[in-house]
C-alpha cells in the first residue's frame, strides 16, 4: 500500500508568490548600489541624541560575535528546507513549503531595506568610532535589525507549517525563540543594533512568518 502524501499547507499563488519573490530579491541586490549612493555618513555622532533605552548598546562591537551570527542565520535558512525535504520527500507539498519559506524571507527584506534607507539610523559601532563603520554606508543602516527579521520570519513560517502538518505546538517555537534570541545577542554584542532596532526587527519577522497562506 502506498503512504499517503504529505498534506498541502500553504496556499501558493504563482502568479501572486513570483513576483513577490523577484521584488524582495531585488530589493536585496540593490542594497550595495543604494548604500554607496543614498547613504548620509553623517557621523561622527553625539550618544546625547539616542534614547536611554538604546544608550547601554554603545561600546558593544565585539566580531566574533558578528561572524556569529552571520553562521546562525544562514544556519536558520539552510536547515528547515535541508530537514524537510529528508522528511517530506520531493512532494508537491514540499515545492509549496519552499515558496512559502522564500517568499517569507523575500518580503522581510524588502521591509528591511526599505527601513534601512528610509531611516538611516548610525549603528551603534558607528557612534563609537569604529573606522570601518563610521566611514562606510553600512554603518548607518541600523534601523532594523535585519538578521533578526529573516530569521524571525523563515522559523515562524517552518514552524507555522510543522503545526498545521503535524499539529505540534511547543518545540518548533521553542525553537524559534531561542534561535532567535541568539541571533538577536550576537547582533546586540557586535555593536550592530540597538535594543529597538532588534525589537521591531523581530516583530516584522513574526508578523510576516504568521501572514504566511494557509488552506
Amino acid at each position: 500500500m502506498q503512504p499517503s502524501p504529505p498534506r498541502q499547507v500553504h496556499d501558493v499563488r504563482l502568479a501572486i508568490d513570483i513576483p513577490i519573490i523577484v521584488v524582495g530579491a531585488a530589493a536585496g541586490l540593490l542594497r550595495t548600489y543604494l548604500a554607496n549612493h543614498h547613504v548620509d555618513q553623517r557621523c561622527p555622532c553625539s550618544p546625547d541624541e539616542i534614547n536611554s533605552f538604546d544608550r547601554h548598546a554603545l561600546g558593544n562591537h565585539s566580531d566574533t560575535a558578528g561572524r556569529a551570527s552571520d553562521i546562525t542565520v544562514g544556519l536558520a535558512l539552510a536547515v528547515p528546507p535541508i530537514v524537510e525535504l529528508f522528511v517530506v520527500g520531493p512532494h508537491r507539498a514540499f515545492g509549496e513549503d519552499l515558496i512559502a519559506l522564500t517568499e517569507a524571507v523575500m518580503v522581510s527584506t524588502l521591509f528591511q531595506q526599505i527601513a534601512n534607507f528610509g531611516h538611516q539610523r548610525p549603528r551603534p559601532r558607528t557612534y563609537d568610532g569604529i573606522p570601518h563603520d563610521l566611514h562606510g554606508a553600512e554603518g548607518y543602516l541600523s534601523f532594523l535589525a535585519g538578521h533578526v527579521a529573516i530569521t524571525a520570519a523563515v522559523l515562524t513560517t517552518a514552524s507555522y507549517t510543522i503545526r498545521q502538518r503535524y499539529g505540534e505546538h511547543v518545540w518548533p517555537w521553542v525553537v524559534t525563540g531561542l534561535v532567535g534570541a541568539s541571533v538577536a545577542t550576537e547582533r546586540l554584542l557586535g555593536g550592530y543594533h540597538f535594543p529597538s532596532d532588534i525589537a521591531l526587527g523581530a516583530a516584522l519577522g513574526v508578523a510576516v512568518g504568521l501572514s504566511s497562506k494557509l488552506q
